[in-house]
């Protein structure tokens, strides 16, 4: 048997004794301790009602806003009269915050960055739309846009020349119509271009088209015609002419695309022109008066590849008197892209370039260019 400590003994016995002489009190104890904590549990969870009420009333609603945005990564490779280079950018950032604050406003900003063009980033859209489409056919836009002149449209990586002469940005007012298929835009601003001392909201434009959707075995198409006012205002251009404050005279621009649709094929075609000639003081080509003018012609199937969504392209593209541009007279393109993920896509790009005639000012030289690109959209 073990054998316990008789001081050890007597400390249990007291212990013991104790215990019982106390256990009534420590229980009235415990039942008002209990009280106390019930009393004190219902005091924080009011607290903490009150709280979260008044952080709801604070908090801001994200009901009817919608963020987005793209980012583009590419790599290139160069081969040119002078020499050959490579180079990884980041060719585009877009962040876009767009608001529908009651079935009739719709406000949009959209925030773009350019790796060594736009740096920092800049501002690229803000606009505020008056429309409801359920309502009226009517709508009204104001603010820092891209004016409907020209289509552009085009699923390769790079742009198309058509564009690199006629894309414009301007804050301005447009008016539009659209039902049934068919729409009319119209437009005015101030450019950044001016004939003389004016310096007035006296340049507009307009853009008529109708477009059918089709499907899968039917024929869907989308023709349009578009004109400004001063073809000098356009982004490409505005940057070349002599002196943009004081042209010798305003030169409009014109443009007709079309695209047709059918199954799986697309073929798209772009034609774009200024109306007459510069002043050869405001943009000169081979000692004359510079016309400059691009076309378009693209060619686009889908398909699938082990199950996933691709796309080629290959197009054909020319433009005429756009030496000052830096563009080149003869382009020919194939694209091949593919998405690898949700919202994620691979692409490759291949780019023959002919130069214009040394004749014209041109190095009559050929470049080649390979481009990859990763491209997210969230």
């Amino acid at each position: 048997m073990k054998r316990y400590n008789k001081r050890a003994m007597a400390s249990i016995l007291a212990i013991t004794c104790s215990m019982s002489l106390t256990f009534t009190a420590a229980q009235a104890e415990e039942t008002d301790l209990k009280r106390e904590l019930l009393n004190l549990k219902n005091k924080i969870e009011r607290l903490e009602k009150s709280q979260l009420a008044m952080e709801e009333k604070r908090k801001p609603t994200l009901d009817n806003i919608y963020f987005s945005g793209l980012i583009e990564v590419e790599a290139g490779y160069i081969a040119g009269p002078d020499g050959d280079e490579s180079d990884i950018v980041v060719a585009t950032v877009e962040l876009g915050i767009e608001a529908q604050v009651n079935p009739w406003v719709n406000g949009q900003v959209l925030v773009l960055f350019e790796e060594d063009e736009t740096d920092p980033p800049e501002i690229d859209e803000a606009i505020i739309t008056i429309a409801n489409p359920n309502a009226s056919p009517w709508s009204l836009a104001a603010g820092r846009l891209y004016v409907p002149f020209g289509n552009f449209d085009s699923v390769a990586i790079s742009d198309p020349l058509t564009l690199e002469i006629g894309e414009t940005r301007e804050t301005a007012v447009q008016l539009g119509y659209i039902a049934n298929g068919f729409h009319a835009l119209s437009y005015f601003f101030n450019g950044d271009t001016n004939e003389g001392d004016s310096d007035n909201i006296d340049d507009y434009g307009f853009a008529l088209g109708y477009s059918h959707e089709g499907g899968e075995r039917a024929l869907g198409y989308d023709l349009g015609a578009s004109w400004i006012s001063n073809l000098g205002d356009s982004d490409s251009l505005q940057d070349t002419v002599t002196d943009p404050d004081n042209l010798e005279n305003t030169v409009g621009g014109w443009g007709l695309h079309a695209k047709l649709n059918w199954s799986d094929l697309a073929l798209i075609a772009e034609y774009l022109s200024a109306a007459e000639s510069f002043d050869s003081a405001d943009l000169a080509f081979a000692g004359s008066g510079a016309k400059p003018r691009a076309w378009n012609i693209e060619l686009d199937y889908g398909f699938k590849i082990a199950d996933r969504e691709a796309e080629l392209a290959i197009a054909w593209q020319q433009s005429d008197e756009a030496l000052a541009l830096e563009l080149p007279q003869t382009r020919m393109l194939a694209s091949l892209s593919m998405g690898i993920y949700k919202n994620t896509a691979l692409a490759i790009e291949y780019i023959h370039d002919e130069d214009y005639d040394a004749k014209d000012g041109g190095s009559d030289e050929d470049t080649d260019i390979i481009t990859i690109q990763l491209a997210l959209e969230f």
